[in-house]
């Protein structure tokens, strides 16, 4: 659903965080299509039309194909009819939610040769009420669980696949997410089973370099001389013809996350990344794991140690850990760590649990200040009572934080601090010692299922969920004092480069698991090629010698 100002705005972001097509790509998409799509040809279909990228290439190399094209804003509807005019024999635009248009079209059976375009990103807790029912007639329509419509483009892509017919081509640009969360893999698993054929085309270099966006481009067939799922890897998202082709499993589901990395990981090291997940014990069966305080308005609850005095409620406050405050890239956060970081960042959070009366005066002006500027107006502030009491989430012993950019980090809490939900906490189940899953946590095969299991966003950074965290293929080893002393001697020398740390944890790594030097190089190969391609999409790229 596009909300446009201006017909020429092509590629700025839109409102809804979806991105405009840039014509280069509109058109190698458009001209790809061209060399599969059947000769007799006559119809298609534009679910989100924008800015009419598509149409131009559309009119470029497929002119006889009469299109329909479809978009929520009136204004965009009517700019481009007038643009038009003159071939408007070709064209049928109309205004509307493109499911709302699915469902009449699927109820009369109509179908379309072609389905091409960028469908908007609009995720679910955005939904307006009018979507959220016309997602739920889908689902019951087509028999699709509508708990998977997390996302506006998951819905399109399904109800678009619903209307080809039995020669259709179905041609997307979509999130990249549709590879690495539950939601996207379940829809590729729906659509492996609709479609005889799909390409998943990934470019190597950044698939919308003007901004922290990165997709891929869908081709779906409903027929096909060469069934199957394919992952093809290009130059760019410019340069369709030219490609790399890795067939994949998706009706696999033990290691879909595996089989959907493939495309960058060697044949040995799939094998053996394989075998490991079938046989290795995971972090779930050593600690549990939750994620820690959220205080709905960090600006207002975290205070830095000058402000908490300067406004005499010090002793109200509580040590809390946020997740940009901590630099050291040290496998023990110390006292010693946190007392640096209260001289220079936020890191006291104010606790409040009585009622506004029984406050001292301190508090109950410091809760007045912060309903004058309205943050007792925020929803998951207006949702407690009082609305300043922040939930406590215990201290624990150990955390790892949610998100990363380089590699994941996993630190022993030694100065006995809160942390926001910007890291999970960690508690040993029996038999278990922090320090023992700290020491075997870095090591280059669990750091490269952190890679297969993760999902990367704007930027390169990494992200894990505490089911894919808890998830994680694990050695676990309890180390000596003199090996636990010899691991943060290899931290403190290595001074954040992840290749000496994983030099260090892949040699016990290879005692503990009985891996061959071989196979060592091959995950950490794989491990490279996969982090290498999160991080092209960074902002300085890959780190050097990637």
């Amino acid at each position: 659903m596009n909300f446009v100002q201006t017909i020429d705005q092509r590629e700025l972001v839109r409102l809804t965080g979806a991105v405009y097509t840039p014509t280069s790509v509109a058109y190698a998409l458009t001209e790809f299509v061209a060399t599969i799509l059947p000769p007799n040809a006559g119809r298609a279909l534009e679910p989100s039309v924008g800015d009419g990228a598509f149409v131009n290439a559309l009119e470029a190399a497929l002119p006889t194909l009469f299109l329909t094209a479809i978009d929520i804003d009136e204004q965009v509807i009517e700019q481009l009819e007038i643009r038009d005019r003159p071939n408007s024999c070709l064209r049928d635009y109309r205004t509307g939610n493109f499911i709302d248009f699915a469902l009449e079209e699927i109820a009369q059976s109509v179908s379309y040769d072609l389905i091409i375009g960028n469908p908007p990103f609009i995720r679910k807790h955005n939904f307006s009420e009018e979507f959220k029912a016309s997602l739920e007639e889908l689902a019951e329509a087509i028999d699709y669980p509508k708990t998977n419509f997390k996302n506006s483009w998951a819905a399109f892509v399904i109800a678009a696949t619903t209307m080809l017919n039995r020669t259709g081509v179905l041609a997307f640009i979509l999130p990249y997410e549709i590879m690495t969360v539950a939601y996207g893999q379940a829809a590729l698993q729906w659509l492996s089973s609709k479609l005889a054929r799909i390409d998943l085309f990934i470019s190597n270099e950044k698939a919308f370099p003007e901004i922290d966006q990165d997709a891929i481009i869908f081709v779906g067939r409903s027929s096909a001389a060469e069934p199957g799922q394919f992952v093809q890897q290009v130059r760019s998202m410019t340069s369709l013809l030219e490609r790399s082709e890795t067939r994949l499993d998706l009706a696999s589901t033990d290691n879909l996350a595996l089989e959907l990395s493939s495309f960058l990981i060697g044949g040995d090291a799939f094998a053996t990344a394989n075998e490991l997940r079938t046989k290795m014990p995971v972090i779930g069966d050593h600690c549990t794991s939750a994620p820690g305080i959220v205080t709905a308005a960090n600006d207002y609850f975290i205070l830095t140690e000058d402000e908490a005095k300067e406004l005499d409620i010090l002793e109200h406050t509580l040590p809390i850990l946020k997740k940009g405050s901590l630099s050291a890239r040290q496998p023990i956060f110390e006292a010693s760590q946190f007392e640096e970081l209260a001289n220079r960042g936020p890191c006291r959070l104010v606790y409040m649990s009585v009622p506004t009366e029984e406050l001292p005066e301190k508090l109950r002006d410091y809760v007045y200040a912060g309903e004058e500027r309205g943050y007792n107006k925020r929803y998951k502030c207006r949702n407690r009572d009082p609305w300043y009491r922040v939930p406590l989430v215990p201290k624990t012993p150990a955390f790892v934080f949610k998100r990363s950019h380089d590699y994941p980090r996993l630190c022993l809490n030694e100065a006995d601090v809160y942390i926001t939900d910007t890291a999970y906490g960690l508690r040993m189940k029996d038999g278990f010692t922090p320090r023992g899953l700290c020491f075997s946590f870095y090591n280059s095969m669990t750091l490269l299922f952190a890679e297969t299991d993760g999902r990367f966003y704007g930027g390169g950074v990494l992200e894990l969920s505490p089911k894919e965290f808890r998830g994680l293929p694990i050695a676990y080893h309890e180390p000596s004092d003199q090996e636990f002393d010899d691991f943060l001697a290899a931290h403190r020398k290595a001074d954040g480069d992840v290749s000496a740390i994983l030099d260090f944890g892949d040699r016990w790594l290879a005692k503990k698991s009985r891996l061959s030097s071989r196979e060592l190089r091959n995950l950490r190969a794989a491990w490279q090629s996969l982090r290498a391609h999160r991080l092209r999409h960074g902002r300085d790229g890959p780190p050097d010698g990637q």
